[in-house]
C-alpha cells in the first residue's frame, strides 16, 4: 500500500465497516516501522479514481488499469504477527480475496520467522470468524466492549504454531487456484 491507495483502501474500509477508521491513520500506519500494508488489485479496462502519482503512472504508461478491490494491515509484535486489519469491497466479496489476503499473512509471519498469528473479529461476525477457523485459528479470549461504535466484544484467536498449519494453508492455497485458475498469483 502507498499513499496513492489511500482513498481507495479508506473507500473500502467504510463500505466494510461501520466503525471504519480515517484516512489519516493509514497515512500514519504507513510510516510505522513495525507495520505492513498491502492491497489486493485486479486488472480493468476502466481506470478507477487515482491519486496524482497513479494518474501519472497512467498517462505515461496507458495499458490496464488496477483496481484495489481489497487490503490488508499486519504488525510486527516480539513473537507473533498481529493481523490489525482486513477489508474486501463488498462488491467483490465471495471471490477468494479474503483468502488470499489471510494467505499472505501467513506467508509474511513465516519469512518474518514468526511462529503465531493473533487477531481480534467481532463478536457478531460469523462469516470473518468461520473463515479463520478454516485456517486453524481458535478463540483465545474475548476484550469485552471492544469496538466503540457500539460496545461489542472482540474474540481474541490465534493461529497456534505455523509449523503446524503448513499442510491446511497449503491445501487452502491449493484449492483457491482450483476454485479460481489464473485469478491469482502464486
Amino acid at each position: 500500500m502507498t499513499r496513492d491507495d489511500i482513498a481507495a483502501v479508506q473507500r473500502i474500509e467504510s463500505a466494510a465497516y461501520e466503525d471504519a477508521w480515517p484516512a489519516r491513520l493509514f497515512e500514519e500506519e504507513l510510516s510505522n516501522g513495525f507495520a505492513q500494508y498491502l492491497v489486493a488489485v485486479e486488472e480493468s479496462a476502466e481506470p478507477p479514481p487515482a491519486g496524482p502519482i497513479t494518474a501519472l503512472r497512467r498517462a505515461l504508461f496507458g495499458g490496464t488499469h488496477e483496481r484495489i478491490v481489497g487490503f490488508m494491515g499486519v504488525w510486527f509484535m516480539v513473537d507473533q504477527l498481529h493481523l490489525v486489519t482486513i477489508a474486501v469491497d463488498p462488491a467483490h466479496q465471495r471471490r477468494g480475496i479474503g483468502t488470499r489476503l489471510l494467505l499472505e499473512c501467513f506467508t509474511i509471519a513465516s519469512e518474518a520467522e514468526l511462529n503465531e498469528i493473533v487477531l481480534e473479529v467481532r463478536e457478531s461476525n460469523a462469516r470473518a470468524r468461520a473463515m479463520y477457523e478454516a485456517f486453524g485459528f481458535r478463540k483465545a479470549g474475548e476484550l469485552k466492549d471492544y469496538y466503540k461504535d457500539n460496545h461489542e466484544t472482540a474474540i481474541v484467536m490465534l493461529s497456534g504454531a505455523l509449523t503446524q498449519s503448513r499442510d491446511r494453508v497449503a491445501g487452502i492455497r491449493e484449492a483457491l487456484h482450483t476454485a479460481h485458475p489464473g485469478e491469482f498469483e502464486a
